[in-house]
């Protein structure tokens, strides 16, 4: 590749050569079908597939930005035309799956001015390969979800997109992909007089949504299944619920202390059977994670992962207060707005120093979010079929010293230390 600093200012290129150069792009660019997908055999010292055992001395094969073939060296044989990414003193992992994120784009997730806007897509204003998602992918993160903000009660249709460089539809995987709703809190911030500004408003201005959209999809069950025929009238404020009393996307729940937990469990779980989870959950809300084992409820914790115990003046582990009380599945999340979604590793390495076990901390980061997700058929483990998102680490894996040195994403290299800037 050309450099300035090298060529441009030491001497004139001549004309011609610009010439071919340039018809040597327009050529490329008029038939992009000429760009083969790339094929790697990823060469680690230890392969974490989040889907079984570590693999030692293990080979991944990756082919048209999937899975190919994973297993023991000597078990692999690398076809002709593969390009070897060797790192056998080092790592590999799956990309990191974060389900919490506002980094899809910079900015403008929040629009407080009604207690609900279900029908609300972030999905239009992604902004891809962004200054934080780049430094996401430094972090190892290749997947999120990304939703709107917690300024409403109801705050309308998240993403699950990747971190990739690449065109909004090329790097959403699946849309919708949750429905957001924020408990108490930030939703209080609104003060615009209305029912719902306060906890107890929230609840019943809540309560009233969801019925109104359990309404909207049974009448459109009762049509597609020919127990009427009458056709129902689309609302774009209620179809996202057909998606989810389908149980085919997550409802995310912005929720903390104990009180707001117990309300969340009893509205959500028990009285409409929705899928969803307890995001956030901090403060002392691992108080009541014995009812939330009761319905194995999903939790994902954060940004604060530590707390002080009222009553003693301890430091608690908050993620190690739920898995303490029965609650299993856990994973974290940073809640990043314009920065800091390379330090969800982060997140669940301080839970594990405070208590949370090791290994349950990595599949927090990994295939647990891409269960509640409902990708777990493409991320979040390393098997064959699924979408080649490997990180490479120089150290053990869930090692705060240890240092992300390549990812791939959909089979291509997006980070490379040894050549990137490294901001992370």
């Amino acid at each position: 590749m050309l450099r300035e600093t090298d060529v441009y200012f030491k001497t004139r290129i001549p004309a011609v050569v610009v010439l071919l150069i340039t018809l040597t792009w327009s050529v490329a660019a008029a038939n992009p079908e000429d760009k083969s997908p790339p094929r790697y055999a990823v060469r680690a010292g230890k392969i974490v597939t989040c889907a079984g055992d570590p693999i030692d001395n293990g080979t991944i094969l990756v082919s048209g930005g999937k899975i190919e073939a994973i297993g023991p060296r000597d078990q692999i044989e690398i076809p002709e035309g593969y390009k070897v990414l060797d790192h056998r003193e080092m790592f590999a992992m799956p990309g990191l799956v974060e389900a919490h994120s506002h980094v899809g784009a910079q900015g403008g997730f929040n629009d407080s001015v009604y207690p609900t806007v279900s029908g609300l897509e972030i999905a239009h204003q992604i902004q891809p390969y962004n200054d934080a998602l780049k430094e996401a992918i430094q972090g190892g993160v290749t997947t999120i979800l990304y939703i709107p903000g917690s300024g409403n009660n109801l705050a309308g249709i998240g993403v699950v997109m990747k971190t990739r460089p690449g065109t909004a539809e090329e790097v959403i995987i699946k849309n919708p992909g949750c429905l957001k709703i924020a408990q108490a809190g930030n939703p209080e911030r609104r003060s615009s007089g209305e029912l719902g500004s306060g906890r107890a408003g929230m609840n019943w201005v809540l309560r009233e949504k969801l019925r109104k959209g359990q309404r909207y999809y049974q009448k459109w069950l009762d049509y597609e299944q020919g127990r009427t025929d009458v056709k129902p009238e689309v609302d774009l404020q209620l179809e996202i619920f057909r998606p989810v009393f389908k149980g085919e996307i997550p409802v995310v729940i912005h929720t903390q202390m104990f009180q707001v937990v117990m309300e969340t469990l009893r509205m959500f779980h028990d009285e409409f059977g929705l899928k969803g989870a307890i995001h956030h959950g901090t403060f002392d809300a691992y108080r009541v994670a014995d009812e939330v084992a009761k319905r194995d409820f999903p939790c994902c914790i954060g940004p604060r992962v530590t707390v002080m115990d009222r009553e003693n003046g301890q430091i608690v582990g908050v993620v190690a207060g739920y898995y303490a009380r029965g609650a299993r599945n856990l994973f974290v999340n940073v809640d990043a707005t314009g920065s800091t979604q390379e330090d969800l590793h982060f997140q669940a390495a301080l839970g594990v120093r405070y208590g949370w076990p090791e290994e349950d901390g990595l599949y927090g980061l990994t295939i647990r979010p891409a269960r509640y997700l409902m990708v777990d058929d493409r991320v979040g483990s390393l098997e064959v079929g699924k979408d080649a998102d490997i990180v490479i680490k120089n150290g053990p894996v869930m090692d705060l010293r240890s240092a992300v040195v390549k990812v791939l994403i959909d089979g291509e290299v997006v980070y490379d230390a040894a050549q990137d800037r490294r901001i992370y």
